[in-house]
Formats: structure tokens, sequence, C-alpha cells
């Protein structure tokens, strides 16, 4: 709340356009959901505190993910893609899909703060179950409500491998976790990351080898 304050509806709208999060990525699939924001001229003090600890709107996972990708990516934002090439089955021609790049949406020294801290929170917050011995994991749990009274939760963690050299980024969700970990992110979406990551990195870099 404070940090929103801070910033004002105008810059933080500003970013939330800037990161993606006020329109559809482009991923190459039909169909693509956008998220649900408040119009910015509607949003006040009560409605920017809000929407600064997490409430008030709906974004999709792939528009999460797009984000995080462009702070791992040096703050340089890039369309996401399903395909990452195309092989003619007859004469076995391959055409690559172009990455696209986009604007630089934070400055490099900025994009390496914030994963740091990322990284803080699995090293000694709320994301240590979604640790990967031997590599600098960077992440953040999550825990929001499905509607108003309904006692259901969403569960989440997305992170990032390694932050030194981010080549790998995922996101877990659970609707409604009903296990011994109860509903929190640290506890039941963060050892699912870890598993993920762990094989993640092996699958990415044997494939570079």
């Amino acid at each position: 709340m404070d940090f929103g304050q801070k910033l004002g509806v105008e810059t933080y709208y500003n970013y939330l356009e800037k990161f993606g999060l006020l329109s559809k990525t482009g991923i190459d699939l039909p169909g693509e959901a956008g998220s649900i924001f408040l119009k910015e001229e509607k949003v006040g003090p009560v409605e920017l505190a809000t929407i600064s600890f997490g409430q008030r709107f709906e974004v999709t996972p792939i528009q999460m993910l797009s984000m995080v990708s462009t702070i791992a990516n040096n703050g340089k934002k890039v369309t996401p893609r399903l395909v990452k090439a195309v092989i003619d089955s007859e004469t076995g021609e391959k055409t690559d899909v172009v990455v696209k790049e986009e604007e630089q949406v934070i400055s490099e020294e900025t994009a390496k703060k914030v994963l740091s801290m990322m990284e803080s929170v699995v090293s000694e917050g709320t994301g240590k179950n979604a640790g990967v011995k031997g590599y600098s994991i960077g992440g953040k749990t999550g825990t929001s409500e499905d509607g108003v009274n309904t006692n259901k939760y969403v569960t989440s963690f997305i992170g990032v491998a390694d932050t030194n050299n981010p080549e790998v980024v995922i996101l877990i969700l659970l609707y409604n976790p009903t296990g011994e970990g109860g509903h929190q992110g640290g506890a039941v979406a963060a050892p699912i990351a870890s598993q993920v990551l762990r094989r993640s990195i092996t699958i990415f870099r044997s494939a570079k080898k």
C-alpha cells in the first residue's frame, strides 16, 4: 500500500501497461484471454491500496510468466511463443520462429535487484521449500482468495532459475488445496516448484550440450 501511494495511480498503471498486464501477451495460441482491471480513471486511494497488495484485479498465468520473464531478461520484454521452430516433414527444412523483443521496461540494474529480492524469498523467506541444491533459485509465493466469502483459495509459486543466469521461469498454480500443508503458497506450491525446477534445469542444460 505504501509503495502504491508513492507511485501514484498514473505511474502504477503505466508500469502495468509496460509489463503487459493490461493487454494480451500475443502468444501464438488462439483464444488468449486478457486481464481484468479497474479503469485508471476509476482508481481512487482505496482502490489503489487494494490493487497494491494484489486484490481487485485478475491476470492470466501467461501474463504472470511474461512479467517475470521480463525481469529475468534484464528488464527487456519479449513476446512469449509456444513454438520454437517449424520443420517441414517432407524436406526437413527448419524455420525458426523469431523471438520478438519489445521495449526495455525496467533498467538492467533494477531487474538484477528484483531478482536478488526473489532469491532472498527462497533462501530465507516464505519460498524456502522451492530451493534446489546447487542452484540460486528466485521466486515469490502467492495465496489469493477465490471470490468473496467462498473459503476457497488459489495457491501459487512463480520461480526463476538460476538467478545468476536465468534460463527457466515456471509458475505453479493450485486451486483450493486441502492437504496437510493448508493453502499457503510456501507450504504447498513451493515444494512442487522445487521438483519441477530441478527436473527442468537438468533437461534444459542437457539439451544445450
